[in-house]
Parts: C-alpha cells; sequence; structure tokens
C-alpha cells in the first residue's frame, strides 16, 4: 500500500473538481437525458456501473499511466476520433467513478474520505487529459464553455472546410440512411445507451455556417464480447461525418450530443465528408471522398452492411435474461474508458468483462424500482441524510432554475457532490485505494473469440498490446506537440508548422502540400479553381431554394 497523504492543496483541487463536476452533472442529467429502455433494465445497470468503476478505473488508469502520460492520451484523443472523446474522458473519466463514490456513501459503505489516494489520482488524470485535449479553447467542460466543444487544430479544420462535398438530394438521402442506420446500431451495441456516439464543435465558417463532427464508434468486433461475428463484415470501426450547416443553431454537451435548432436539420446541411481513424492512426482518414459519387455509394455500402449486422446483435441481447442483460449494460458504459489500455498496450480483456464481487453483493438491491429512486435522488430531489448538505447552501443549477419562478419555495438544500472534509488534513485517517491488487471478479456473460479489428487489420490482444507499445506520431513529439492554434496565430511562417500542416494535409483531396499559410480566403479560391463552389455560394442557393 501507498504511504501517500494529501497536501491540503491536492484536497482543495479535488473539491473544486467534485463541485464542478456537481454542477455539470446535474445540469445534464435533469435535461438532456432519458434513462429509459425498453429491451435492457437501463437504471439497474446505469447506477451499477457507477460502483464497477469506482472499483475499476483506478487500476486500470494506474497500469496505463505506465506506458502513456494523461498529456498523451489528451494528444491523442485530439487528432483522431476514437472511444475515447469529449462523452466518454467526461463520463469515464469522471461521472461513472464519481458517481459510484456517491452511490457507496449514500448507502453507507464508504465515508467521504474512504480511498482518498484514488480519488486524488482519478481526479488529477481525468483535469491533465482533458486540458490537453481542450487546449485550444481551455475548458475542461462544454457546460462551462457554452456547451461548445472547441477541440480540433485549425490544420484538421481546414482540410473538413476544404475538402467537404457540396449536397445535393442523392447525397443528403445517403447521409439521412448512414446516419439513421448508424445511430440505431450503435444504440444497440451499447445497450441502448450512446456511449458509442460522440460529437465535437461547432466551428466558425463565417456568415452563420457551422461545421461540427459526428462520430460514430466502436461499430466492428471489439472488447464487447458481444460483438463477435456480428460485427465481422463492417469494414470500419470508427466513422466521422463532417457536416457544414446553414442556419442551424448548434450545441455539443458533455455527454457528446449535439443538439440542433432546428432539431430536423438535414435540409440545412450544405456539405459532407466521411473519415475514419483509431489509436493507431493520428488523422482522421478520408472514406470514400475520391469523388462525391464514391462517397454517395460507400455511405450506401456502409450503411447496408450496418443493417445487416442490427437484426443477429438484437437476436443476441433479446435471449439475454435480466441478469446477464444488467452486466453488459455495466460493461458496456465502462468500456467508456477502454482506449487508455488499448494506446497503453496494457489492454487485457478480463478486466473488461468481468463485474466486481463487491458490485454483484448489491444486485438484489438495484432492481428497476430502487435504481430509479436512487437515480431520482442524486440528480432531483438531494434527499436523505448524504444528498442533503448544510442548511444554508443553494445548489448552482437548482437556483438557476428557481430564480424566474413566482410563489416557489426555494429547492431543497442539497447536491449531488461529497466534499471530502478538511478534517483528514489533522491526522490522514482515512483508506487509500479501493482496491491493491487482484480483486473477485466474474461474468456471466459468453467469453470474445474473436480478434480486434483496426485500420491495418485484425489483431490478437497480443499483436495489439505489442503495436500499441510500438507506436510513434511526430505529432506527439516535440517541436509540433506543443504547435496549438495559439502558436500558429503568431508562428505560422516557422518551418516546423509548416511541416506539421503539410502532414496533416498528406490525404487532402484539395490541400495537399499547401502548407500553413491558408486562410479562409484561400481556401474559397481553391475550392474555385477546383471548379467547386464556395460555402458561401452554396449557402445562398439553398437559400434561393435551388
Amino acid at each position: 500500500m501507498s504511504e501517500w497523504r494529501i497536501s491540503e492543496e491536492q484536497l482543495h483541487l479535488v473539491n473544486t473538481a467534485l463541485a464542478e463536476h456537481d454542477d455539470t452533472i446535474a445540469r445534464n442529467l435533469m435535461t438532456r437525458t432519458a434513462q429509459e429502455s425498453k429491451l435492457f433494465p437501463m437504471l439497474p445497470y446505469f447506477m451499477m456501473s457507477f460502483m464497477q468503476a469506482y472499483y475499476m478505473y483506478p487500476g486500470i488508469i494506474r497500469k496505463a499511466s505506465e506506458y502513456i502520460s494523461p498529456e498523451d492520451v489528451g494528444h491523442r484523443m485530439r487528432n483522431s476520433s476514437i472511444q475515447l472523446g469529449t462523452l466518454t474522458s467526461n463520463m469515464g473519466g469522471q461521472l461513472l467513478y464519481l458517481q459510484g463514490r456517491v452511490e457507496l456513501i449514500k448507502l453507507g459503505v464508504l465515508r467521504p474520505e474512504d480511498n482518498l489516494e484514488d480519488l486524488w489520482y482519478v481526479t488529477d488524470w481525468h483535469e491533465r487529459v482533458m486540458s490537453t485535449y481542450r487546449r485550444n479553447e481551455g475548458h475542461i467542460w462544454t457546460d462551462s464553455a457554452g456547451d461548445l466543444s472547441h477541440v480540433l487544430d485549425e490544420r484538421a479544420l481546414q482540410v473538413f472546410e476544404a475538402d467537404a462535398y457540396e449536397v445535393d438530394d442523392e447525397l443528403r438521402a445517403a447521409v439521412g440512411r448512414f446516419s439513421a442506420v448508424a445511430s440505431q446500431y450503435s444504440f444497440l451495441v451499447y445497450c441502448e445507451s450512446r456511449v458509442g456516439m460522440d460529437s465535437n464543435g461547432p466551428y466558425n465558417l463565417g456568415g452563420q455556417r457551422l461545421l461540427h463532427l459526428r462520430n460514430f464508434l466502436t461499430l466492428g468486433e471489439s472488447g464487447l464480447p458481444w460483438m463477435d461475428d456480428v460485427a465481422k463484415d463492417i469494414p470500419y470501426q470508427n466513422l466521422t461525418l463532417a457536416l457544414i450547416t446553414d442556419d442551424v443553431r448548434i450545441e455539443v454537451t458533455d455527454f457528446g450530443t449535439a443538439y440542433t435548432v432546428p432539431e430536423a436539420y438535414q435540409e440545412h446541411i450544405l456539405g459532407v465528408g466521411l473519415y475514419t481513424s483509431d489509436i493507431f492512426s493520428d488523422r482522421l482518414i478520408p472514406v470514400g471522398m475520391g469523388s462525391k459519387k464514391e462517397l454517395i455509394d460507400t455511405l450506401g455500402e456502409i450503411a447496408a452492411t450496418i443493417k445487416a449486422a442490427i437484426t443477429p446483435l438484437h437476436r443476441r441481447f433479446a435471449a439475454m435474461g435480466f441478469d446477464r442483460m444488467t452486466e453488459a449494460g455495466i460493461l458496456a458504459y465502462c468500456y467508456a474508458l477502454s482506449d487508455i489500455s488499448f494506446m497503453s498496450g496494457t489492454y487485457d480483456q478480463a478486466e473488461w468483462e468481468m463485474i466486481d464481487d463487491r458490485v454483484r453483493r448489491l444486485w438484489p438491491l438495484y432492481n428497476e424500482e430502487f435504481g430509479t429512486a436512487s437515480f431520482m435522488s442524486d440528480y432531483i430531489t438531494y434527499d436523505g441524510l448524504h444528498g442533503a448538505a448544510g442548511e444554508y447552501l443553494v445548489h448552482p443549477y437548482s437556483y438557476r432554475q428557481w430564480r424566474p419562478g413566482a410563489d416557489m419555495e426555494l429547492p431543497k438544500s442539497g447536491r449531488v457532490a461529497q466534499l471530502v472534509p478538511a478534517f483528514v488534513l489533522n491526522d490522514h485517517d482515512y483508506s487509500r485505494r479501493a482496491s491493491d491488487g487482484a480483486t473477485s471478479t466474474r461474468s456471466d456473460l459468453a467469453r470474445k473469440t474473436s480478434t480486434y479489428q483496426f485500420l491495418e487489420g485484425r489483431l490478437t490482444q497480443d499483436e495489439l498490446n505489442a503495436k500499441a507499445r510500438a507506436y510513434t506520431s511526430p505529432l506527439l513529439q516535440a517541436p509540433w506537440r506543443n504547435f496549438d492554434d495559439a502558436s500558429v496565430k503568431f508562428g505560422y511562417g516557422d518551418p516546423d508548422v509548416d511541416a506539421m500542416y503539410r502532414y496533416t494535409q498528406e490525404t487532402s483531396r484539395l490541400l495537399r502540400d499547401r502548407g500553413s499559410t491558408l486562410v479562409r480566403a484561400d481556401i474559397e479560391r481553391i475550392r474555385k479553381e477546383a471548379g467547386e463552389p464556395t460555402w458561401a455560394e452554396v449557402s445562398v442557393k439553398l437559400r434561393a431554394g435551388g
């Protein structure tokens, strides 16, 4: 066991992070989500996934961090659309773990000061990952940024803007079919949750035009055992739609969901691009982008392949009973953080498909009724001994809801967060880690037997771990690693900056070898020289009904 002791500085940083998480999660869960399913026991698996993550994640993160720093994780998230993104890094890195702590405190299993080294370690890791991932705009949470997720570098955004194809009726229909099928499939893969879908943006393209990215993740055979055989024909693990829209208001929550006004915005789409990536790629790779016809055909072919996998996957889940469905849901939620094990070359399938016995002992308690009541207690009513806080507390989100009302009593003086009491600094009387070594785990689901799908082929666990340990990228090394958008603003003429831009542009159909001095006027000129309209021109045509 570590002889670690928390300092006063660390204590205040932990409690600040807990309060920020509280403010963010309360708003998102009260206004932006629904926990209901006609197939899966949603609330039981949702609430127990918290406790599984609480016991599981600190050890997973420690093992991965021996080979990959939190900053490296953030850089790789920003350069590729992978399982880790706006949703999963916040949900996996913070929401699941911290809510597991809250649930166990409410049940009387933990004190707020217990396993304090784990709490500090996970909180510090999350802050470092997210501040690197979102370094171009400097926020940890999209809630703090007004529901904007500005994660991508200019060098990537310029490629998406330049290379997107103008939408016509045929391409718009192809995008609609693909999005609908991929969304339905992803919901089912992740037990009717959104863990497999992520968005970022919106990014300013001038006028009323915005660019945002929609990611469909873990489509092929992966560490989710129920995907064996079902997903063997799906050609890509991750796919990204780059969408240019006109007169659409877009916001992206900390759950990685893009909300739009109007909600049905398909008729407002101006341009589309399609890309793929995985943990072994450091740029988004074009898919079907050789011509507009190729893109239409590719979207259609992928949609047909994905659609063919939905029925057998549904049958596989439908054959499960309550307990196995609950177990699958827990594992699907916890899988959100799996990319850190993949990227670090420390992936062990058994760690990602077993339920901790400390969670299983609570199984009889977390039925549909208690799961719903516990959810409401955590995020809506703030009731009970641990849901309440000091009698003078006003919750920031609840108060914002109360202020516009008339003749309403103030909300209860409660909160989600369970702050660490400062008396721990007196004698450090707390346990440090929830687990220090092997714990008892088991699974009632079928074991995984297939390989893992990547762009370079199907790999065994040993092969993917060896490949991950050997992985390198110039974007992870100085000087490129340290060129953010603020650097480029003042140093766009630096030869090293120019080389980095050319590296990003290597697979671009219109910007290859254009370098780092491009501005939007250059992109418009390049598109016109290629016989393609500018996005301002497409917007005018769309508004005119053309």
